[in-house]
């Protein structure tokens, strides 16, 4: 599942999940525990990558092609102020429903039945 948003008058498939994670955390060098802390303190860096992640693997969803560089996306937001937080917000919504069903699954355990 992706989300397709609007930036600087072109649609762009965003998707938000294990592997978009992956990429950026596999650019940046954080950690997996770092995602939690990016909403309060995140560097321009930091949000290009993320965006450029959530369009790389957005895009690999969609089955279309996608080659912009982390330059591109900057030069993206220049054009679009509002992009920024366009895919923030989607980043915000896949991470915090991705945090609401952790722990509801399969492997989840039931309190055993008294006999």
């Amino acid at each position: 599942m992706f989300e397709v948003v609007i930036l600087n008058g072109k649609d762009y498939a965003v998707r938000f999940g294990m592997n978009s994670l992956r990429l950026f955390t596999k650019e940046t060098g954080r950690s997996l525990q770092d995602l939690e802390k990016l909403g309060a303190d995140i560097s321009l860096d930091d949000a290009c990558c993320l965006i450029k992640a959530g369009l790389v693997d957005g895009a690999r969803k969609a089955g279309k092609e996608f080659n912009m560089t982390t330059e591109d996306i900057a030069d993206l937001l220049d054009d679009d102020f509002d992009a920024l937080q366009k895919v923030l917000d989607v980043f915000s919504e896949h991470f915090s429903a991705k945090q609401e069903n952790q722990g509801k699954g399969k492997g989840e355990k039931k309190p055993l039945k008294k006999k």
